[in-house]
């Protein structure tokens, strides 16, 4: 292994928390943390690190500027971009700061290390074969000795080793079992398969076999090539020259039954269901309650004593039965229910909102015995929505009460409707933010925690099945609110402007629509404030809505190029058009709060807008005039959604 300095940035400690463990392994690695771009420079320019793990979404300063300046000022730091944004996002981002690499925070436990190795690979391209080549020529003399001793053809692994522990024989079951071929194995130290914590046991077996003693059947662990242990049982026994002096020692190795693993894997099943904040609870066929972990207590104040072997109705309001016997009729038929939202009882009588998924059970025959079913309380989301929603039905009610009085009001009365967009962006940015350092980084590492319970599932196939639904649910969870966070403020706004943003929104309302969309803007990134990003971004994403509700239209277009000191954004549709009467009103007044709240967007920077509208189709048109350089202020990043 070579040694290496690793720069960690993310500004999520419990990421990092994750990340730095996942190092950890690997003891040659010094690591080195920052909470964010700009701290990340700092960290760098100390400590000369050989590789920077950067994520992209953070405070002060994103990981993409910060990159960009890292491969400015200390070129030989190999960057690999860390994200759980959209992987093909990530990818050109890469490409374009000049990133060695990206992983996905989903996929960390299992491509971050490889991807770290090869990029050390890389710069330290150095190995000596002189001790391998002098060992080869002592290897094969003693080695031909050995072999006649050795039933090749046998299903049990043999191996024989010096009493240095140097491997010297290596038969086709070791190759199987262990992954390696005997070319690789010969040659290499005993310590090749034997976990470091297990190093000591290889000393003790070495002095047994010094005095001439057997070791019969020791249960220990034993390590592949491809990182997984097992359990084994071994049998060694020391090897004799024609003298009678112990020369080496043979090694028989067994797999052990898999009833050991079972009870192993059984424990860390019930110790992680018992640790879910989640209540997790399994049912009969009959409704019958079977297990009941502590949150189910928690959340619904029984105990399990009380619960199990109850019927399921003991937490269902009588006027819900009705799902019961639904949820029943589509668990038989082995279908699962995700994401059901409901109520349920609590023991005092009061009830609780929770989203419900729930999988069949099968038996060893594939014969549906039951259901399970994970139930998360979302009261305080339910109750967020709720208010969200009343405040966006004031909002609305006073901007249509304002509507007819801010034609005729002074600035005053117009720099209060501004505000009152601006707090509605700042809420869908505040909310956009919330659930990406909320929801979507507990996501990415359930995700990665999966993943590593996947890598100690062993051999158990069940378990492996389990675990790759459990990683396939959590990832499109991801993606659900990822899109729901873009939708809310897009990241790629702050972070490659309103073109990337633009091209975006455009590629998911085609994919949602099927409206064709074509886009023709040039990259603006540095020429405008984010404020007048936003606002462009808005007319766009309104006009486009107008388009595929009202306008019948198959194709659209949106164009942008500078205008007599300013910039013109035009969005064009192919669609049914407007009647001139009905022009004629939106051109005098607006026609509804999104035409006026397009007007009122732009006013805020002195820009004017055009509808044109015929039988062809309609076009709405912006002029905003630029501010000189000076009076340009610097963007301030936002992190990413998801």
């Amino acid at each position: 292994m070579l040694h290496a300095k690793i720069l960690l940035v993310d500004d999520d400690a419990r990421v990092r928390r994750l990340i730095a463990s996942m190092l950890s392994a690997r003891s040659e690695w010094e690591i080195t943390e920052a909470a964010d771009g700009q701290e990340s420079i700092v960290r760098a320019h100390a400590t000369h690190p050989d590789v920077v793990l950067m994520d992209v979404s953070m405070p002060v300063m994103n990981g993409l500027d910060a990159t960009r300046i890292l491969r400015r000022e200390l070129p030989q730091a190999e960057v690999i971009l860390v994200s759980q944004n959209d992987p093909a996002i990530v990818s050109r981002q890469a490409v374009e700061v000049g990133a060695r690499a990206y992983c996905s925070k989903s996929d960390l436990s299992r491509n971050l290390l490889p991807i770290i190795d090869r990029a050390l690979e890389d710069r330290h391209n150095h190995r000596s074969d002189t001790a391998s080549q002098e060992f080869g020529r002592h290897k094969n003399d003693q080695s031909s000795n050995l072999l006649a001793a050795i039933v090749d053809s046998t299903d049990d692994v043999i191996i024989s080793k010096t009493l240095d522990g140097i491997i010297t024989s290596w038969n086709k079951a070791a190759e199987r079992v262990f992954g390696y071929s005997s070319k690789e194995a010969i040659g290499s130290h005993i310590s090749l398969i034997i976990p470091k914590d297990r190093l000591a046991e290889e000393d003790d077996i070495l002095a047994h076999i010094r005095r001439g003693e057997r070791i019969e059947h020791f249960d220990t662990v034993r390590q592949r090539k491809n990182g997984s242990v097992f359990d084994i049982s071994l049998t060694i026994s020391p090897v004799y020259d024609s003298t009678g002096r112990v020369v080496s020692a043979s090694k028989v190795a067994r797999e052990i039954t898999e009833r050991k693993r079972a009870e192993r894997n059984t424990a860390l099943l019930a110790s992680i269901v018992d640790s879910s904040d989640d209540a997790i609870v399994s049912k009969t066929l009959d409704g019958i309650i079977t297990s009941w972990n502590k949150s189910a207590a928690r959340v619904f104040g029984y105990s399990a004593e009380e619960a199990i072997g109850k019927h399921i109705t003991l937490i269902i309001p009588r006027d819900r039965w009705d799902e019961e016997a639904g949820i029943i009729a589509r668990i038989r038929r082995g279908e699962r229910v995700d994401h059901f939202q409901t109520l349920r009882r609590r023991k005092d009588g009061s009830l609780v909102d929770v989203s419900l998924t729930i999988s069949p059970v099968r038996d060893s025959a594939g014969q549906i015995i039951g259901a399970s079913k994970v139930a998360r309380d979302i009261t305080a989301q339910v109750r967020a929505a709720e208010l969200v929603r009343e405040r966006e039905k004031e909002f609305r009610h006073l901007s249509e009460s304002l509507d007819a009085e801010v034609r005729s009001r002074t600035r005053e009365l117009q720099e209060l409707s501004w505000q009152l967009m601006r707090a509605r962006d700042d809420e869908r940015r505040h909310v956009a933010r919330e659930l990406h350092d909320s929801a979507g980084q507990s996501l990415a590492i359930l995700g990665m925690q999966v993943d590593q319970l996947v890598g100690k599932a062993g051999n158990s196939p069940e378990i492996i099945t389990q675990a790759e639904q459990l990683r396939e649910t959590v990832r499109q969870l991801q993606s659900e609110i990822r899109t729901t966070s873009y939708l809310l403020y897009p990241p790629l706004l702050d972070e490659s402007g309103l073109q990337a943003a633009l091209s975006w929104y455009a590629a998911g309302l085609t994919e949602r629509t099927g409206l064709e969309i074509d886009v023709e803007i040039p990259d603006m990134r540095g020429r405008l404030v984010r404020e007048l990003d936003l606002v462009l971004f808005r007319f766009v994403q309104e006009a486009l809505t107008n388009i595929h509700r009202h306008s019948g239209a198959t194709k659209a277009r949106i164009a942008a190029c500078p205008s007599n000191g300013g910039i013109r954004i035009e969005v064009a549709d192919n669609g049914k058009g407007m009647s001139p009467e009905k022009l004629e009103q939106v051109r005098s007044a607006g026609s509804g709060v999104g035409i006026r709240g397009m007007r009122e967007r732009i006013l805020q920077f002195q820009g004017a807008m055009e509808i044109d509208s015929d039988p062809n189709g309609t076009k709405v048109s912006v002029i905003v005039p630029l501010p000189a350089e000076n009076e340009q202020s610097q963007p301030q990043p936002l992190r990413a959604a998801v």
